[in-house]
């Protein structure tokens, strides 16, 4: 072979080998037939964090002292009730603080303050309606309470039966505070705190129910319904006389020192399990319970997460596939079943097409497309009736979906990592866990990345980032306002739309025209004194954007426009959600 034709042919393989090493093409025939298609949008404007008075927190604080013989014993002067007197004194007169003291002694539990009502509850009272008077009673009640009871067991102690009663005095106080006008609201942020005060001994032995068992831990887990709920423990040992260091280990003294470790060990524990702080005050120490931290009224927020999402494009936003209902099942797929891609939950069971197939897929028995009965039967068992098609915080899941995948159907974001459920299931990433800093697919991308481009976080698909992410930019617009509010300008880009397809009525008239596609732009905000605490979310939502339909997509320039007054709490137009910020 000629020099010449050694080099053509060298040229050749190379031209194969770097067709067949890239993904990359030098001509694509299609381009021939087929006009590059303009499907990105991108969202532009302002938003604005949540003003300093504008979430109303209320903190409510549980003050529990034990009033048993034994305390008569290891604080006979009484002062752990002037230190709680003195603590009372010193809370903020503030409309939002509220206060419940509880004593409890045997088998009693005695509450010293009621809740407004006819006739009144026991329960919180609210700290700036306590005038002297009700103050003084209040002081002397704590200082001179004596058991009532008359029982073999009055003068023992029972750390279960208060903390039961105490339990429950929350949980009526959760309820009761729903039904209240705002009350979905205020809870999202309300704080409890209990206080339990003791020498840390009960009479039986109560272990097991303490610390392997659910006395602390339930009221722990009421923290799923408000913004949070803790256990304090207070461990009170100041008697007259010393306590001898000597054991006795032929008698029934024992160790009075170990005795007395082992109680202060007790209530530590409590704490650890209520997610509390603990105290410990022993040998005559001044006791102060004015440094324990109930958190603050007013606060200021900051950004915790902006994140976009196009309900009706599946992560990373294929040219040929949409999700018209946005339900987590692609229009294709939903074909393949022979569920209706406008219906979230086509045979209105209370669990969605996305949620039924994912689950299938993996063993639960569901059927998407199952017939009711004319009873109401034959559906997927274990969605109420009455939550059925409910989306109580519009997150994108219906509640009954929520309940099955473990995220809380009152929560947008039941994991307080900034990221509302709806976008983290659809992403594959679990809403009811902090799993955002993980990088499943091993890409260097995290899956907060990920889902905040709307790419895939459990496939590697860094080579189509530039095509297929989405383009965040935003910065502060001056210094915060009068209002607490600092404000941002906003800029989200390559945004892309879907081809979803057209829905009819059962006449087959077109109800809805193809190409329309759901997006939102999700602002997630945290007080600045404690970011773990519970996210408050606020979403711009918009559904009139639209594919290119012959050629033109809606808006024409590409550009959706925000304002802060955009953004709202749940969902737009509800009663129960705050009003949008001026």
């Amino acid at each position: 072979m000629s020099v010449a034709g050694r080099i053509l042919a060298g040229l050749i393989v190379a031209l194969v080998l770097v067709v067949a090493c890239s993904d990359s093409y030098l001509y694509d025939p299609r381009r021939d037939v087929d006009v590059p298609v303009d499907r990105a949008i991108s969202m532009q404007g302002r938003f604005c964090t949540v003003g300093s008075n504008e979430v109303v927190r209320p903190i409510k604080l549980i003050i529990a002292m034990d009033a048993s013989q034994s305390m008569r014993v290891s604080d006979p002067d009484g002062t752990r009730a002037t230190a709680l007197v003195e603590l009372i004194e010193n809370l903020p007169k503030d409309p939002e603080v509220y206060l419940a003291v509880v004593v409890f002694a045997g088998s009693t539990t005695a509450f010293l303050t009621q809740a407004p009502g006819n006739p009144p509850q026991d329960g919180f009272m609210q700290v700036s309606s306590m005038d002297d008077a009700r103050m003084r009673q209040l002081t002397e009640q704590l200082l001179t309470f004596r058991n009532p009871d008359n029982s073999p067991n009055r003068d023992s102690t029972d750390f279960v039966k208060p903390l039961s009663d105490i339990y429950s005095l929350i949980n009526t106080d959760i309820a009761r505070s729903r039904l209240e006008p705002g009350g979905a609201q205020a809870l999202a942020q309300a704080r409890y705190s209990l206080v339990f005060l003791s020498d840390g001994k009960p009479t039986l032995d109560q272990d097991d129910e303490l610390l392997q068992g659910d006395a602390v831990v339930r009221i722990r887990q009421l923290r799923d319904l408000v913004e949070d709920v803790r256990v304090n423990t207070v461990h009170v040992f100041n008697p007259t006389q010393p306590v001898s260091s000597v054991c006795d280990l032929s008698g029934d003294g024992g160790c009075p020192l170990l005795i007395i470790n082992q109680n202060a060990d007790r209530l530590d524990k409590m704490a650890a399990l209520g997610g509390g702080n603990f105290r410990d005050f022993r040998n005559n120490e001044p006791i102060n319970f004015l440094d324990f931290s109930f958190g603050q009224v007013r606060r200021t927020f900051i950004v915790k997460e902006v994140i976009a999402t196009n309900f009706s494009a599946p992560p990373g936003s294929p040219l040929d596939a949409a999700d018209t209902d946005g339900d987590g099942l692609s229009d294709a797929r939903e074909a393949e079943v022979g569920s209706n891609p406008n219906l979230m939950d086509t045979d209105g069971d209370g669990f969605s097409d996305g949620v039924e197939v994912y689950f299938r897929d993996r063993g639960v028995d569901f059927d998407p497309i199952q017939v009711a009965d004319p009873d109401g039967g034959g559906l997927d068992k274990g969605c109420p009736p009455l939550l059925r098609a409910s989306d109580t915080d519009c997150d994108g899941l219906l509640d009954c979906d929520e309940q099955f995948i473990g995220t809380n159907a009152t929560l947008a974001d039941s994991d307080r990592d900034g990221v509302p459920d709806g976008i983290e299931w659809r992403g594959g990433t679990q809403g009811a866990s902090n799993d955002l800093d993980e990088d499943p697919d091993n890409d260097g991308l995290t899956s907060r990345a990920e889902l905040r481009l709307h790419t895939r976080p459990l496939e590697v698909d860094t080579a189509h980032l530039a095509a297929e992410g989405y383009r965040y930019s935003f910065e502060a617009d001056g210094p915060p306002d009068e209002l607490g509010r600092q404000c941002y300008t906003l800029n989200v880009g390559n945004v892309l739309l879907a081809p979803t397809v057209a829905a009819a009525d059962d006449a087959g008239v077109v109800t809805r025209g193809a190409g329309f596609n759901n997006v939102a732009l999700s602002v997630a905000m945290v007080p600045a004194d404690d970011p773990t605490a519970r996210t408050q979310v606020r979403t711009f939502r918009v559904d009139s954007v639209r594919y290119p339909v012959g050629g033109i997509k809606s808006p024409a320039d590409g550009i959706i426009r925000v304002a802060p007054e955009d953004f709202v709490d749940g969902c737009p137009g509800r009663a129960d959600v705050l009003p949008p910020t001026p």
